[in-house]
């Protein structure tokens, strides 16, 4: 359960600041990955200070490339490689519910608040291909329901009934490459779903590549574009039970978007200042590329200047995934 979240709030934002000019900005800093017990924190390669024991180990950093999960501790004894060996042509049906909240400031001034319905979307994953070093697997969305009927809401949902992606990962979870097939899709939802293609690896966690028991630690950083611009996250998670094939695992996040201008529908502004951080669980099994069962809650606050405006934003994205028969 991760990434998508930190687009959302984003996507809002843009959509408020529409209506009020286009204002566009320059400047292009690599992204320093943050603190995961301490979303403001824009060293985590200083290891003596606040908490830093609790901080991801020093040589996680954002990069491009598949993300590698760097571990801390490699917990209890007995101790096993955790590589995910499914079988072609296996499959498994999930849904994902998901609630924001959101408060928002433009100019200092308190906007009302726009309650937006929980929305809840089915998807089938099934795995395509399995060599020596990667997993193919392909997403269908087979359902996708807003709470409350909104029909502009639901219209918008029902076009991406029926969406296919693939993804493709290491035996390790690592993702290493994804996309959405738009062919047939109303046009105004590519731009859109292109910003969502970095949110397929979402769908994979990557494990360490050496043996580990119950009580691991490790550290994962990775960057998605994100409307123009750069969003890194970092996770750190905790191995509570393994069995040799099912596993269940605990998340802690951090966000830190990189400043800079974004693009959304036309309008363009500039990213201010991004951070956010949460929690979360997640479960699955080796046997399987994906984990099928786990939730999050994640705090995201955003700062976006547009045509000498200033939005302040936070949203709170709870999201919840649950397995079906």
């Amino acid at each position: 359960m991760r990434r998508i979240t930190g687009c959302l709030p984003l996507a809002a934002a843009l959509l408020v600041l529409a209506g009020c000019g286009d204002d566009s900005g320059g400047g292009s800093e690599e992204t320093a990955a943050p603190s995961a017990t301490a979303s403001d924190e824009t060293e985590p390669e200083s290891e003596g200070e606040d908490e830093g024991e609790d901080e991801p180990v020093a040589d996680v950093a954002c990069t491009d490339g598949p993300p590698q999960a760097v571990v801390a501790d490699a917990g209890d004894e007995p101790r096993a490689l955790m590589e995910l060996t499914p079988t072609a042509g296996d499959s498994a049906a999930t849904t994902m519910t998901m609630t924001t909240t959101t408060s928002t400031t433009i100019d200092g001034e308190s906007l009302p608040a726009a309650p937006v319905p929980p929305m809840t979307m089915g998807m089938v994953i099934t795995v395509d291909d399995v060599t020596d070093d990667e997993i193919t697997m392909t997403v269908v969305y087979d359902s996708a329901e807003i709470e409350g009927g909104d029909p502009t809401a639901q219209g918008l949902l029902d076009t991406m009934v029926g969406l296919t992606a693939t993804v493709t990962s290491t035996r390790s979870g690592a993702f290493i490459d994804g996309g959405y097939d738009t062919e047939g899709l109303d046009p105004s939802l590519v731009p859109l779903l292109e910003q969502f293609e970095s949110q397929l690896s979402s769908l994979t966690v990557p494990l360490p590549t050496e043996p580990v028991g119950v009580g691991a630690t490790w550290d994962v950083a990775t960057s998605a574009d994100l409307l123009g611009g750069t969003l890194c996250n970092v996770y750190t998670y905790t191995l509570t039970s393994f069995d040799g094939d099912s596993y269940e695992m605990t998340a802690e996040i951090a966000q830190q978007g990189q400043p800079g201008p974004l693009e959304m529908g036309g309008a363009t502004a500039e990213l201010e200042e991004l951070t956010g951080s949460g929690s979360g669980t997640t479960g699955g099994r080796l046997s399987f590329p994906v984990a099928v069962s786990g939730s999050s809650d994640i705090t995201t606050s955003t700062v976006i200047t547009a045509d000498g405006q200033t939005m302040e934003q936070e949203s709170k994205v709870q999201m919840e995934l649950t397995p079906r028969d």
